[in-house]
């Protein structure tokens, strides 16, 4: 490829660490978005080279790996981060160069950058329609578990306060390691205090050990079900079985019957086999590098400072539902569960 009829962009994801199994298929998502706009000329009449470094789930090298980016390789933007201990270590650098991120996952809010765009649900796009359906369906004794970092513990703080609100109680609230592989005493806990619903704020890996764990002991789905918010239908495959009949919420599931996803399905499956699977971070981050294209296009130039004056009102019809982005930089979007 000439390199003067390239433009870069870098992906900055975990392919190593306790946050790869999550991670990594993002990279394939971005990876089919760059391949459908190369194939119809590309952006600006320049085609897209992606440039993929590991930020082996440690925040510092995250920071590290988006300086490299961003001065040796002068990408364009950069896509990626998943856990807010990655993106916050990543913010001050973006920042420092004046250029763009791409932050593609759920995360707790409370958060606004001239120069990240949030594609994932906050907490009101998330834990709040959660926890309403919850108490709808007469749930009132809650049990909290969380990875330990800041995502789930301010997630949790907001659904203490939803739940005490609409009449109920938090039993428990625990938290454990990224690397947690034992969850033999959380789940002595929850058969001990018989929560109505575990809501599970855990990432990565560990989810796999949690469920494994609970089915293990034979806890029902239909009497102690447990609503997960950073556990996606990717990770799912992995305990596909242990976790039949638990919930999640997110902004997209793969089963939705719009022609768009459909459309996107097919694609898809001829790209990667049938056994690929799609979830909603999978699909922000296949969105994103559209609606960038977007930016790009209206801007004329890939200046990152030019570009962040015309982000805001790009628009896309996903797989999932309409999306937009707005003044402060987040997302329109639905909740499903």
């Amino acid at each position: 490829m000439n390199e003067l009829a390239e433009v870069r962009i870098g992906v900055l994801h975990s392919l190593s660490g306790t946050m790869a199994l999550s991670e990594t298929p993002l990279i394939d998502a971005v990876q089919i978005a760059v391949e459908q706009i190369n194939q119809v000329g590309g952006v600006l009449n320049r085609q897209i080279k992606v440039i993929v470094e590991d930020g082996a789930s440690v925040p510092h090298i995250f920071a590290d790996k988006a300086e490299k980016l961003l001065v040796e390789d002068k990408v364009a933007a950069i896509f990626g981060c998943w856990t807010s201990s990655s993106r916050k270590a990543v913010k001050p650098v973006i920042e420092r160069h004046n250029s763009l991120l791409w932050y593609p996952v759920q995360y707790e809010g409370l958060e606004e950058s001239p120069n990240i765009i949030y594609m994932g649900s906050c907490l009101n796009q998330q834990i709040n329609p959660a926890v309403s359906w919850a108490l709808v369906r007469g749930k009132r004794r809650f049990f909290l578990l969380g990875s330990d970092y800041v995502f789930p513990r301010i997630a949790n703080h907001l659904i203490s306060t939803l739940v005490t609100d609409g009449g109920g109680r938090v039993l428990e609230e625990q938290y454990v390691p990224l690397d947690s592989k034992d969850f033999t005493q959380v789940v002595t806990a929850i058969r001990e205090l018989k929560p109505d619903i575990i809501f599970n704020t855990i990432n990565g890996e560990a989810n796999l050990a949690f469920f494994k764990e609970y089915a293990r002991t034979e806890l029902d789905a239909d009497s102690y079900p447990v609503m997960s918010f950073s556990f996606s239908e990717s990770e799912l495959q992995s305990v596909i079985r242990e976790a039949a009949g638990h919930y999640a919420c997110w902004s997209y599931f793969q089963n939705l019957q719009t022609p768009k996803n459909l459309e996107f399905l097919r694609n898809l499956h001829e790209r990667f086999g049938d056994d690929k699977v799609a979830s909603d971070p999978f699909v922000m981050a296949y969105a994103q590098v559209h609606l960038w294209k977007q930016a790009v296009e209206a801007a004329g130039a890939f200046n990152a400072e030019i570009v962040l004056d015309h982000v805001v009102g790009q628009s896309i019809v996903g797989p999932g539902s309409p999306m937009e982005i707005q003044a402060n930089h987040h997302i329109k979007k639905p909740a499903l569960i």
